[in-house]
């Protein structure tokens, strides 16, 4: 009698690791589906469901830790596969340490969707799968707090809905955690409808039909209020309030070191583009960050070309910029206007959130002794600001418009537009809470200054224009983004992307944008949602843990 040699079996019975396993990785992939580069937005309202199934068959701790941190670490790691790009072409590092170290990054990114994990298991444990309809405030509560911790906010869930703007535009209420609550509480329906499919529990018909109440409810709130008779009278009284910006993208390579050519060629493309408008005007010119150091406060050449720009364009110069004062270094924004006799000097702003090992080394009493002597040396020199600058702007118009009508019943004819122009570069996109700040303090327009270059061909770019659109959704503004490489862009307050330049070429973009005045509630409130959540979270888990030590 021959034995046949026999395969070990896997386990694939729901309740297996392997099995559980799979369906975190399956979340994962449907919350990479619907980010950048793919854009499949629509995947991000069931890509937690597979994770919140199995959590709602009840697992243990130690196994929801390990679900939810094994979603986390893949969805990060391959989400933000720039990072390693980054290290490996611009900071000739090995493949494999680049991609450690991304590893790394998606490792510790990944504790916040294992503490999601952990709760929502604790959560089923005590109260069944009905608990599921507190998805939704848990992981509003965890996203929040982990730039609190880690400083990163880059995908956060709403970001995923950039494109919807009906959908993306609950972020006015209640910033981005609540777009991301919004698509939870749509997975967790789904994982009870799941969970009544298969143990055709009538109690979860009630959960089912909360979560649902919880998707379409805000909804349609936001589409009742869409058209309020305050907002009309804000679009009829800045229907005209128009614009003419023209963006310069010089595609210098990020590695480059520039030269007062590329100082003159910028100048040659902004003549350029505004000669190309039908008026020949321009009321602002941005420049994109880029490797274009202009030490417009200390550098005399630097000014005189500058300032001779403005003059001669009547135009309003936004670029970027480093500062000095004493031993302390600033990347800045700096703002120039044309010379008239009631002109007045504009303030700088100083960039508040700093690049890690990029502008700054943090904990350097520490790390520079760990740090490489370059990196302490050449980036760890930036200090970062605190004010969120506004500055003013007269836009001087060749036609004039009625605006409103005096005591005696005569229109008044305006030719000038005054823009509060509030600037911030970078990544500072991906920070709503900082954003909101300058239009609380009376921006009328955002700018977006950036140096994607950096990103290369990933999704990087793309990723960070998704964030400029939510920042844009956001607060009810126009937001003007000019990058060294692309995407540069004019977004709309509605989220449109209009007349984007090609990446990786030298181009110029006239564009023409609305000044806004209104607020909106999450402009003036904040974060007051996903706090809320939190306090939410931590009470519920309070009261859970006391009524199991009085037995009740």
């Amino acid at each position: 009698m021959r034995l046949r040699p026999t395969l070990p079996r896997l386990p694939l019975s729901p309740e297996s690791l392997l099995w559980q396993s799979v369906s975190a990785i399956a979340s994962a992939l449907l919350l990479l589906l619907a980010f950048p580069p793919f854009d499949l937005g629509y995947l991000a309202w069931i890509a937690l469901a597979p994770l919140l199934f199995v959590i709602a068959g009840g697992v243990g701790p130690r196994r929801a830790f390990w679900l939810g941190w094994l979603m986390g670490v893949e969805f990060t790691f391959f989400a933000e596969n720039w990072i390693a790009h980054s290290m490996t072409v611009f900071g000739s590092m090995l493949a494999v340490v680049s991609y450690a170290v991304a590893l790394l990054f998606a490792a510790v990114l990944g504790l916040f969707p294992a503490l999601f994990a952990v709760v929502m298991a604790r959560l089923a444990s005590q109260r069944g799968s009905p608990a599921l309809v507190l998805a939704p405030l848990v992981w509003a509560a965890t996203e929040w707090i982990r730039p609190f911790v880690t400083g990163v906010t880059w995908n956060a869930l709403g970001v995923s809905q950039y494109r919807s703007y009906p959908v993306a535009r609950l972020a006015q209420y209640g910033g981005v955690y609540l777009v991301s609550a919004e698509l939870v509480a749509a997975s967790a329906a789904v994982a009870l409808l799941l969970r009544y499919l298969k143990t055709k529990d009538r109690s979860l018909v009630t959960s089912m039909a909360v979560a649902g109440i919880c998707v379409i409810a805000p909804l349609l709130l936001v589409r009742l209020e869409k058209q309020t008779g305050r907002e009309l009278i804000a679009q009829i009284e800045g229907a005209q309030d128009v614009v003419t910006i023209v963006g310069v993208q010089p595609n210098l390579p990020p590695d480059k070191t520039a030269t007062a050519a590329d100082l003159d060629r910028n100048v040659e493309m902004t003549k350029a583009a505004i000669d190309r408008s039908p008026d020949k005007k321009a009321g602002i010119v941005i420049w994109a960050e880029s490797p274009l150091i202009l030490p417009y406060e200390s550098d005399e050449s630097v000014r005189g070309k500058l300032d001779k720009l403005a003059n001669e364009t009547g135009s309003h110069l936004i670029f970027n910029s480093v500062a000095r004062e004493g031993e302390r270094y600033f990347n800045s924004v700096q703002t120039v206007s044309p010379q008239t006799g009631s002109s007045q000097p504009h303030k700088r702003y100083d960039k508040i959130r700093l690049v890690p090992f990029g502008e700054y080394v943090p904990f350097n009493a520490v790390l520079k002794y760990v740090v490489p002597r370059v990196i302490s040396s050449d980036v760890g020199g930036f200090t970062a600001g605190t004010e969120a600058v506004v500055n003013v702007l007269k836009i001087e118009g060749d036609r004039g418009w009625v605006v409103s009508s005096d005591r005696d019943g005569q229109s008044i004819e305006r030719t000038t537009n005054f823009v509060r122009a509030g600037s911030f570069i970078c990544y500072e996109a991906a920070y709503p809470d900082l954003v909101r700040r300058f239009v609380r303090n009376g921006a009328t327009l955002l700018v977006n200054v950036s140096n994607d270059a950096w990103f290369g061909t990933t999704a990087g770019a793309r990723q960070h224009l998704a964030h400029a659109v939510m920042r844009a959704i956001e607060n009810d503004r126009d937001l003007v983004r000019v990058t060294n490489s692309g995407i540069s862009a004019l977004v709309t307050a509605e989220g449109a992307v209009v007349n984007p330049m090609p990446v990786f070429t030298a181009a110029s973009q006239r564009w023409e944008a609305r000044p806004r005045r209104e607020i909106t509630f999450y402009t003036r409130h904040g974060d007051w949602f996903a706090a809320g959540c939190a306090m939410l979270t931590l009470g519920i888990l309070a009261i859970g843990m006391r009524l199991m030590r009085t037995g009740k």
